[in-house]
């Protein structure tokens, strides 16, 4: 029987996550406390707001900056920390008094400020990327840059050549002058979903064969936090966004995944296993996780 093993590469907004050493469990645990709307439990705080989560039950203070921050307790016996886009996110054990907490938070304040500083700034380099689906959009293709044009005339989507030397293609989609912004968003999606499926697979047959392993299926993803995963069975996804980045990248990514058909695992057996088709492997990596799209919708 096949192991039901999966291994995933990350992409690059996982939320990270701090676990403190585990505490003595409390003789008697607590009953969960009716939550009480979050707003109603927090008062105005002065100075800069760092961080306010919507979903918010308590509020510190780093340096004059405030963070309100969501609260969980459950059956746990460790205390942990999380930033995602909303926010911080702390979960702690039923019984955790709140001068506890505050403490814990505290000093774990310089990488919950760095985290949420850090975030934000992603946010903001999101918006100012953000798509406008109109005819002359730009995007970036295999590390180079496609611009979208629409033809009315035109029987298919078709990609030239504008100027190889700086990696820019010509988009031309098939739809009617007066299009909507959907329109133009989905059709330039179907093209590239399809030119994810035929270089995946060529770049895929490429590395098995050196890897001494078989590829099964492969099946194009949309998942939010990862960019690829592999299956005992053989089976690997890949992110169809990665047609957004340099091939080196995209190599890198097919590279790691067929390597877990030999190592379902990231032991050093298998950083071992990439490196012998990939000796530049960790410098791929840094610029996997360098990258950072816009938002498609």
């Amino acid at each position: 029987m096949l192991r039901l093993l999966k291994f995933t590469l990350d992409l690059f907004d996982v939320a990270p996550v701090v676990q403190l050493a585990p505490k003595a469990r409390p003789k008697a645990e607590a009953k969960p406390k009716k939550a009480r709307p979050a707003q109603a439990a927090l008062l105005p705080v002065a100075g800069d707001v760092l961080s306010h989560h919507p979903q918010a039950s308590q509020q510190t203070r780093f340096d004059g900056r405030a963070v309100y921050y969501e609260l969980l307790r459950s059956r746990r016996r460790s205390m942990t920390f999380s930033v995602s886009t909303a926010g911080l996110s702390v979960r702690v054990p039923f019984g955790t008094s709140q001068p506890s907490i505050e403490a814990a938070v505290q000093e774990k304040g310089r990488w919950i400020v760095l985290k949420l500083s850090g975030m934000q700034q992603r946010e903001e380099r999101m918006a100012a990327l953000k798509m406008d689906w109109q005819a002359g959009a730009q995007l970036a293709y295999l590390g180079g840059t496609l611009q979208v044009s629409i033809d009315p005339h035109a029987v298919a989507t078709t990609l030239t050549p504008a100027d190889l030397t700086s990696k820019r293609w010509d988009l031309t989609l098939a739809l009617p002058a007066v299009s909507s912004d959907k329109k133009i968003r989905d059709t330039t999606k179907k093209w590239l979903l399809q030119q994810a499926t035929q270089h995946y697979t060529a770049r895929m047959n490429h590395f098995a064969p050196l890897l001494g392993v078989r590829w099964k299926t492969m099946t194009l993803a949309n998942a939010n936090s990862r960019w690829g995963s592999a299956k005992a069975d053989g089976t690997i996804r890949l992110h169809w966004r990665l047609m957004q980045f340099n091939p080196d990248v995209i190599d890198y990514v097919v590279a790691h995944e067929l390597s877990h058909l030999r190592e379902l695992n990231h032991s050093p057996r298998f950083w071992a296993t990439l490196a012998g088709v990939m000796p530049d492997y960790e410098a791929r990596q840094k610029q996997l996780k360098a990258q950072v799209l816009p938002p498609w919708e």
